[in-house]
Parts: structure tokens; sequence; C-alpha cells
């Protein structure tokens, strides 16, 4: 199988969130698509660190091809310095929370491909879901460019995409999704 998830140190991470005050995220304007789709990193500021969400290109092994590249979640500590747009001459949204973060999910699909006459499976991590309460902000990547979905509300979980939804377009694929919410 496939993993194209977090690995330990990013969900250790996103676990140590947990208990502290989110003061605000900032992210790239990416107007051409409206509403809250974002350029691929989100970067999140707490009183004692920024932590970035990068959504960016990566080897997709799949059918043990890594010529294909599709976008992954990668997330680190980064300094003030680094703390910068990705695009050259844009102003950064900033986004005041100011609230505690209770809890964080990891919204994972597995599924299992069939596709000229090749099998492979492989578990993907979908969005990332910072939990405020009844309040939630999910962070979903979409599956061919580097770019964030950001959905706020109750129960964004069922505001995300389907699983499996990369390869409903494409009759070729035979394809078996399923979804896994992992709480951190």
């Amino acid at each position: 199988m496939v993993n194209i998830g977090l690995d330990h140190e990013g969900k250790a991470l996103l676990k140590s969130l947990i208990g502290k005050e989110l003061i605000q995220y900032r992210h790239d304007p990416l107007d051409k698509f409206g509403g809250e789709k974002v350029y691929g990193r989100i970067e999140m500021f707490f009183d004692d660190s920024i932590i970035l969400i990068e959504y960016d290109y990566a080897p997709y092994p799949l059918f043990g091809s890594t010529d294909d590249e599709h976008p992954v979640f990668s997330i680190k500590k980064i300094s003030e310095e680094e703390a910068v747009s990705a695009l050259e001459d844009v102003s950064q949204i900033n986004i005041k929370v100011e609230k505690v973060i209770s809890g964080v999910s990891l919204i994972e699909d597995t599924i299992d491909i069939e596709w000229d006459g090749k099998k492979d499976s492989t578990r993907l991590l979908k969005a990332i879901i910072l939990k405020f309460g009844q309040e939630e902000i999910a962070i979903q990547g979409d599956y061919m460019m580097p770019l964030l979905d950001i959905i706020k509300g109750t129960n964004v979980t069922s505001k995300l995409l389907e699983p499996g939804e990369e390869y409903k377009e494409d009759s070729e694929i035979k394809y078996i999704a399923k979804r896994f919410i992992v709480d951190l």
C-alpha cells in the first residue's frame, strides 16, 4: 500500500497543538478561484511558534511509478522569516481566530485501484480538521493542484469531497474507497 499521509513527526506536531490558542492563520490570496481556496500553504500563528501546513508536489508512486507527482501535505515549525508568501508581489491574508484548539482530526481515504490491468492501493491524507469546541476549520487538499480549501463551521466533515472523488470522472479506473477519521 502506498501511504501518502503525514509522517510521525507531522502527526506529533499537530497533536501538540491541542490546548494551544490559534491566534491567527495566514495564506496567499487566490482571487481567481474565489471563496476560501488558497495556494498550497497556510501559516498558523501561536504564542510560542508558527506552524506551516504545506501542500506541494511530491512523487506519487502508485503502480510503482515515481514519474507522476501529486500534491501532498507536510507540517513543520518555521521561523518568522520563513512565514512569507510563496507568490511574488502579493499581500497575504491574515485571519484572526483567537480560540483554543480542542482537537485535531485527520481525514484519510484508503483506495483500492485497478487500472490498465494493474492493481494497487493507497492511503491519502485528504484533510486536516482543527476543532474549537463545536466550531471547526477543515483544510482540504485538491487532488491534482497544490490548492487548499478552507472550510469553516460545524460538522465540516460532511462538507468535504467524497472518498475517491478524484477517480470518479475516469471511467477506465475501477476503485473502492473508504474514509477514516483519525483523531490525534
